[in-house]
């Protein structure tokens, strides 16, 4: 217990499991709020002679370690199963065979604690809100509008976002229908490359690819 201090804190676990090469520890912590427990510290050490598992109870003023002799026990309300489970320590997850919990440890121990979180079961259902979508509009347009690719030898190069520009769009012709429902359908005049107004509506764009 060489340069521990009293009441001891978690961050200080791991001195405790250099000074004791032969104990692992796991530390998990009540939340109150979500009703449920969080991994507050996982040990590293996977094949030592002892592990031990530390419940963490603490207030405002002051904490406490409890030992948690009974893992399965513990989590019992995150499974169904009505005997008995085989807990990972990573992510608290109950298994039903002793093979299972084998088999997942591996993949489970390439990523840091992690614990399974539902939603409340009075607010994870999908609902349809947009009410305002329901209702009919006082009209809408359907527009296209099309242009041509024509290749460029610019060698304007923008270094910011590292593209170059290959072509340029030409506007080839533009059309817009007016409805004020599903029968009562008002054409607008489309537009070609052929017209003034059409070659005002818009100026040429470029094409950027990545370099």
């Amino acid at each position: 217990m060489t340069g521990i201090n009293y009441p001891v804190q978690t961050k200080q676990i791991p001195l405790f499991e250099k000074q004791n090469p032969t104990i692992s520890i796991n530390v998990l912590s009540f939340e109150p709020d979500t009703k449920s427990f969080t991994i507050e510290y996982l040990s590293p050490e996977r094949d030592r002679q002892h592990h031990i598992n530390l419940l963490l109870l603490e207030d405002a003023t002051k904490h406490h370690y409890v030992r948690v002799t009974n893992m399965p026990s513990l989590v019992a309300h995150r499974s169904k199963h009505k005997y008995t489970t085989y807990v990972c320590n990573s992510c608290l997850h109950p298994f039903s065979t002793p093979i299972a919990l084998e088999n997942h440890i591996p993949f489970c121990v390439q990523h840091p604690p992690q614990q399974v979180h539902y939603p409340d079961p009075d607010d994870c259902k999908l609902k349809f809100a947009n009410e305002k979508k329901q209702h009919p509009v006082a009209f809408f347009l359907v527009a296209d509008f099309e242009s041509f690719l024509i290749p460029t030898d610019n060698d304007d190069d923008d270094d910011t976002r590292h593209t170059k520009i290959v072509n340029e769009h030409n506007v080839s012709g533009s059309a817009v229908i007016a409805s004020r429902n599903s029968i009562d359908i008002v054409p607008i005049p489309p537009y070609t490359a052929a017209k003034t107004s059409c070659r005002n509506f818009t100026s040429t764009s470029p094409t950027r690819v990545e370099r």
